[in-house]
């Protein structure tokens, strides 16, 4: 061997002693394509320990999946990653997509999306244990469950049941009724015409174009934003203020123990007014309404001849009419 040889082959050693493992993989792929019966449903259930899912309309006939996996400096992976964690049980329109951790690879070192595109005709049930969902633009109906994430649903014909432990929910435009439910975390919820029943342990909650919907904050300062309910309302809150625009249609239920309640009330609105709290005040902040009772704790009135009833009761908080 000459002497720039040597040195040659001196200075690939030292790189190859450098980079340990530098024949592994800092990402991994996964995909694959089944076929279902276009004439059939489609039930698909999916359970993930780690990892975020994406479920999409695709195609009808088809269910396709893929997957992406990546690794951080510490960890490598290689072309067996997903023989190893994920199983496919397909019996006829039925899937089950499953992924668990295994020995061989550290769930701390790597992060996994998966995207799975479905027939319309597909009813979804999903698990995770931690990671987000995304399920967007199917018949349902869904069941999409998380212990640690967020869950955004739209666009699904049918009902959804959506719970996080720890999670915020993101709901739009579903067909029939929705429940949402959350430990720790945000509900905001848009165009369901058939209601929300949404409950959060601690956090706040939005619903905007809602039918008969049902709203509780359990405990501490979430807060509860209303705005075109369409059908009866019952919010509740723990040290949280109540937020409520619309025309009544039905009759309302409000009540907070600490927070304040503010009412956004049409003028032609025809209604019952029955308003009352232990320890703080009432304020009517409207034209052609006046304060008969000396009472600054309690009003009841009627509007426009009288119509659908709104009580509102708080222990401390105030009560604003506008």
């Amino acid at each position: 061997m000459t002497w720039a040889g040597a040195w040659f082959a001196l200075i690939a050693l030292s790189l190859f002693m450098k980079v340990p493992g530098s024949f592994g993989q800092a990402t991994a792929e996964f995909r694959r394509t089944l076929a279902v019966a276009p004439a059939q449903p489609v039930t698909l259930d999916v359970e993930i320990t780690d990892g975020d899912l994406q479920i999409i309309y695709g195609r009808d006939g088809q269910i396709s999946i893929s997957a992406t996996a990546k690794s951080s400096a510490d960890t490598r992976l290689d072309d067996d990653f997903f023989s190893k964690v994920l199983t496919l049980d397909q019996k006829e329109n039925h899937l089950i997509v499953r992924h668990a951790p295994h020995a061989t690879y550290p769930e701390a070192g790597i992060t996994v999306l998966y995207r799975i595109d479905v027939p319309y005709r597909t009813e979804v049930t999903s698990t995770l244990n931690r990671g987000k969902q995304n399920i967007t633009g199917i018949l349902g109906p869904v069941k999409a469950v998380t212990r640690l994430g967020d869950i955004t649903a739209a666009y699904v014909s049918k009902g959804l049941q959506a719970r996080a432990d720890n999670g915020n929910l993101d709901i739009q435009v579903i067909g029939e009724h929705v429940e949402a439910q959350t430990g720790r975390g945000n509900i905001s919820c848009s165009r369901v015409a058939q209601g929300v029943s949404a409950e959060t342990e601690d956090g706040d909650i939005t619903l905007m174009l809602v039918g008969p919907s049902t709203a509780t904050v359990k405990k501490g300062t979430g807060r509860i934003d209303v705005g075109g309910a369409r059908g009866t309302l019952v919010g509740s809150t723990d040290a949280g203020d109540l937020h409520i625009r619309a025309i009544p249609h039905d009759d309302w239920q409000l009540r907070s123990a600490s927070g304040n309640v503010r009412l956004d009330l049409s003028r032609a609105a025809k209604l019952e007014l029955d308003v009352s709290t232990t320890s703080g005040e009432v304020q009517v902040d409207r034209e052609g309404i006046a304060m008969p009772n000396p009472d600054p704790h309690r009003f009841y009135q009627t509007l426009n001849g009288g119509g659908k009833r709104i009580e509102v009761r708080t222990e401390s908080g105030s009560i604003v009419i506008r």
